[in-house]
């Protein structure tokens, strides 16, 4: 059964039908009541009647009259209380039943066109939350009464109010978004994490996955790096970081201007970077790039943690990072004639990542081993930066070999590229188990840092790119945007 709420029910939900009861058992009760007193009263005059004519059987009759009288008119008022008063009760109760009924249908119809307007706004406007402590995803919030501090954690349209419910505190709280529900103060309902916005606004959320030393760090930051310094004048979207307390952001947007490589990422669990791009006057887009240790997806050193990332079962996309010099015969390759001693590699095989990942979905959605997993995930070949990547798997070959700059060509092109290099260096384990369990897949090549470091501050190139790809397919807002920005160039 569900809590009862901090707040005062609507009279023509609850009090109404109270009050209406209580009229009607009264006005029984009293019937009930007057017609048992008249019942005693027949009594009294039958008796004295009979001792009349039990004391003087002649005369009896005639000295007996005014209590045969009396006794007839007790008669004739029971019969009136039992019939008539009952019945004049029984109308007096249909008529206030019609009065209660009358304002009960017309506060109903409003409430169903209230509840379903807020509720087809938050469907449409995509309205639910992420919250990056205990990785649960819901559409509404607990709210806190500004008078009390009270929680409601059912406040919508109800019972309890329509479009404004009263705390228990006399303070009146709004109860959907359109009259500044998402003003109050809100929290997650299953950790008590303070929510932003109170709640309003659509979540997207994308953990990004890869073996150690792939990349992933690198390319979240240096990703909203791009977002927070370009997509403004490119796109006319509003960057805004949300500080949670549970990222590294600011501190690693310092060090990455400085040259500095970021702390590498030690957590076993889910790290959400999150951020918001608002667009014109529509609901803010909030944005959850996941980081999570490339340890996490070995079996030797992840162990049972995966299993715990609950946050996989909410999300709307993956992003899979690729080091190129973690695919072996590709880094024995190129160390031949390179100095790789700049850059970071994994040991850990991307199909045994694949396979450990791929898994562990397939555990939390309970499906079959050869079900096709229904998301889209963005395939990104980190570090192309190395010398001769670009030229075989990067912008430049895809400029150099997609028959058209169209979006669709360019994409074709860019998944061949990727294709043909992981066949060429025997990945056809990891592309063949990657092209049979996941709904859409989308290669892309990017450098997170533009060069190993060597004290000169990192530029990336290419970092945007997948991450629109997999929110456009989502966010109607942020494709919208997009595509106005195309037109203008």
């Amino acid at each position: 059964m569900k809590n009862k709420q901090p707040a005062q029910q609507i009279y023509f939900f609850h009090g109404g039908f109270v009050d209406l009861g209580q009229v009607i058992t009264n006005a029984f009760k009293l019937c009930k009541e007057t017609i048992s007193r008249n019942e005693e009263d027949i009594k009294e005059s039958f008796e004295l009647v009979k001792e009349k004519i039990s004391d003087n059987p002649l005369f009896g009759v005639f000295t007996s009259i005014p209590e045969q009288v009396k006794l007839s008119f007790f008669i004739i008022r029971l019969i009136t209380l039992a019939i008539i008063t009952p019945l004049i009760c029984i109308l007096i109760t249909i008529f206030q039943i019609s009065i209660i009924l009358t304002f009960f249908t017309v506060a109903s119809l409003f409430f169903g066109i209230v509840f379903l307007s807020d509720k087809i706004y938050c469907i449409i406007n995509a309205i639910v939350s992420h919250c990056p402590v205990c990785q649960s995803k819901f559409s509404l919030p607990i709210y806190i009464c500004p008078g009390c501090g009270a929680r409601h954690d059912r406040l919508h349209p109800g019972t309890y109010g329509i479009l404004y419910r009263k705390c228990n505190c006399g303070k009146k709280l709004p109860t959907i978004f359109f009259n500044g529900r998402h003003k109050l103060e809100a929290h997650c309902p299953h950790c008590n994490y303070n929510i932003k916005d109170g709640g309003l606004h659509a979540s997207w959320c994308i953990p990004v996955i890869g073996g150690p030393s792939s990349g992933k760090t690198c390319y979240i930051n240096m990703a909203m790096m791009s977002l927070e310094k370009e997509v403004l004048s490119k796109y006319g979207l509003h960057f805004e970081h949300e500080k949670n307390g549970l990222d590294e952001y600011e501190e690693n947007v310092t060090n990455l201007s400085r040259g500095y490589l970021p702390q590498k990422t030690q957590e076993l669990r889910l790290k959400y970077y999150q951020f918001t791009l608002t667009y014109k006057r529509t609901t803010k887009q909030q944005i959850s790039l996941c980081d999570v240790a490339g340890e996490l997806f070995d079996v030797k050193t992840g162990g049972n943690e995966i299993n715990k990332q609950t946050g996989f079962r909410y999300v709307n996309a993956f992003m899979l990072m690729i080091d190129p010099l973690s695919i072996h015969e590709y880094r024995n390759e190129v160390s031949k004639t390179i100095n790789l001693s700049g850059y970071s590699g994994g040991t850990q095989s991307i199909d045994e990542m694949l396979d450990t990942f791929v898994r562990t979905l397939q555990n939390m959605f309970s499906i079959d081993a050869n079900a096709i997993l229904n998301t889209d995930v963005a395939v990104v070949f980190t570090k192309a930066d190395i010398p001769g990547l670009d030229e075989r798997i990067g912008e430049s070959a895809v400029l150099k070999n997609a028959p058209s700059l169209e979006p669709k060509a360019r994409y074709e092109t860019q998944n061949k590229l990727c294709e043909q290099f992981l066949r060429e260096y025997n990945e056809v384990s990891f592309l063949n188990n990657l092209k049979s369990r996941f709904n859409s897949i989308q290669f892309f090549t990017c450098s997170a840092l533009g060069h190993v470091m060597n004290g000169q501050p990192f530029i990336s190139s290419n970092v945007e790119e997948p991450f629109f790809w997999l929110v456009r397919k989502r966010s109607k807002v942020i494709d919208k945007a997009i595509k106005s920005g195309e037109k203008k160039k």
